[in-house]
């Protein structure tokens, strides 16, 4: 049955727009299908216009995470702390742009002034100032910790001011969808990859750059496919029309898995869904044991197994794949009660206070349809409580924004780039879907919007049934067996392009070395 499905499927798939790119890029390249296209090559842009992935594929950050939450250094050779609250950074010395130029402090502090200009951040807010200081060394004054400040400075990607400066239309400008295919598009990072050509409807060829600081990538050429259903780019992959394919649908993985020789590729990240509770409508939410019973009704590890199919996890900490490390200090979260799923509780709970028996849920879309299904799922668990849910389902953030405050119940999803605890509980409480709600419930308490006190503020919403995270989602990726995925991806789930390999290409490397 799932071959018939899987056969049909191909069959309408390949006369799509995959059939239709053929003549457009490099055959020689390996074919990622991917979700989206950059519209922006400006690194400042937002994610949603121009991705992480693509971000470190054609520029380098002055640090980046491992793939074992360990900062290295990239264009950063080395840094100490002066004093309290400066830190001198010292570059490599022998790192070149693709135009050819090198690589200083002054290109550092042009990229500070672009992204203080162009990003909506409040990091660089945080900054007394930022100052060269020789050739290849330059300082930060702030009162962040190293942590906080060397966590910021992976989303910092360094530009050649010498070619951007002449060029400024580039990082204002996106490339317009009705243009026909760019072939020679003018950028200048520090990457690993250059690009050969570009279709923001079709895809982005690509080609490995040959100067490179940090050697030369093994694979020459990329083709980066944008296919935009998940079912679809698993149908290419299944074709073998590509070799890697982002964004499998859960309740097709395993099936994949047994059935193909196809490898999956799980890669924990920071996506949560999240359930709150308000009071504004019906007061009695107030009443810590209402929320409670709300709770106790909902069995996150059902939904777990039954929506993601086990792709992800059930943690009773927000912050699980936070990373305290520089801080000396410890994840205490694993010692944290995991969430209680006991319906008889529940009920018993409700048949003491005069609870709603209808309440309103409202549910932001996402690209996978998982919180749908999350919506769907409450709706059912809190009828055997006796609790009828409306839901109203939405995909754009400005309704969100506008409307999220008066409903019951919401569901969202959140997800960061960041990995100290710190830096994540301030986006959390600024730029997230639950940023309203959170600065709302601060507003109630008669507490400051002080961020220090964001995290012992937010387990306390957690304990209270305020703000229950429902689940982690993975990301699943999926390819043919003889490559090294699983091994490029950051503990922040980025793929590193560049340390992608074959696995023949492994075994000679790893034969040389003995």
């Amino acid at each position: 049955m799932l071959l018939r499905w899987i056969l049909m499927a191909s069959m309408l798939y390949s006369v799509g727009s995959l059939a239709q790119s053929q003549n457009v890029f490099n055959p020689q390249a390996i074919t990622v299908a991917i979700d989206k296209t950059p519209v922006s090559f400006n690194p400042f842009a937002d994610d949603s216009l121009m991705s992480l992935q693509f971000k470190h594929l054609l520029f380098d950050p002055l640090f980046r995470w491992d793939d074992h939450k360990n900062l290295q250094g990239r264009l950063v050779d080395h840094w100490e702390r002066l004093d309290k609250n400066t830190v001198r950074f010292f570059l490599r010395e022998n790192v070149h742009f693709h135009t050819g130029n090198l690589l200083t402090s002054k290109d550092v502090i042009w990229s500070f002034e672009q992204a203080k200009r162009q990003s909506d951040t409040s990091f660089l807010s945080k900054l007394e100032w930022v100052k060269a200081t020789q050739q290849f060394s330059f300082d930060i004054r702030s009162s962040l910790t190293d942590i906080q400040l060397l966590d910021h400075l992976t989303n910092l990607f360094v530009l050649d001011s010498t070619f951007y400066q002449s060029h400024a239309n580039l990082l204002d400008t996106s490339p317009s969808i009705i243009l026909p295919p760019v072939k020679t598009l003018p950028i200048s990072g520090t990457g690993p990859y250059l690009i050969q050509q570009y279709n923001p409807i079709l895809g982005i060829v690509v080609v490995a750059n040959p100067h490179y600081w940090d050697s030369e990538p093994e694979i020459k050429f990329f083709r980066f496919m944008r296919i935009n259903k998940p079912q679809s780019r698993l149908f290419a992959l299944l074709a073998d029309d590509v070799q890697v394919s982002y964004g499998v649908p859960n309740e097709t993985a395993a099936d994949l898995e047994e059935n193909t020789v196809k490898n999956l590729v799980k890669v924990p990240s920071s996506d949560v869904i999240f359930l709150t509770i308000n009071d504004k409508l019906s007061p009695i939410l107030e009443n810590e044991k209402a929320r409670k019973a709300i709770h106790l009704a909902i069995n996150q590890q059902g939904m777990l197994k039954y929506i993601l199919k086990d792709n992800g996890q059930v943690h009773p900490s927000v912050m699980s794949l936070a990373d305290n490390t520089l801080m000396g200090g410890k994840d205490n979260s694993s010692k944290e009660i995991m969430p209680e799923y006991d319906l008889d509780k529940a009920k018993a709970l409700i048949s003491t206070m005069d609870i709603p028996k209808t309440m309103s849920l409202l549910v932001k879309l996402d690209d996978l349809g998982n919180t749908k299904k999350v919506a769907e799922a409450l709706t059912k668990m809190l009828k055997r409580i006796g609790i009828t849910v409306v839901v109203q389902e939405i995909d754009s953030d400005d309704i969100w924004r506008n409307t999220n405050l008066y409903y019951d119940l919401t569901v969202s999803t959140w997800e960061t780039r960041l990995m100290s605890r710190d830096n994540m509980f301030e986006n959390l409480f600024l730029d997230s879907d639950l940023a309203d709600y959170l600065q709302d419930k601060f507003k109630q308490q008669g507490l400051s919007n002080n961020f220090k006190s964001q995290a012992g503020y937010f387990k306390s919403l957690q304990q209270n049934n305020w703000v229950i995270p429902l689940f982690y989602q993975d990301k699943i990726w999926a390819q043919n067996d003889k490559f090294n995925l699983q091994e490029i991806f950051s503990s922040n789930g980025i793929p590193y392009w560049s340390l992608f390999k074959i696995k023949k290409q492994l075994e000679i490397s790893s034969k040389k070395e003995k």
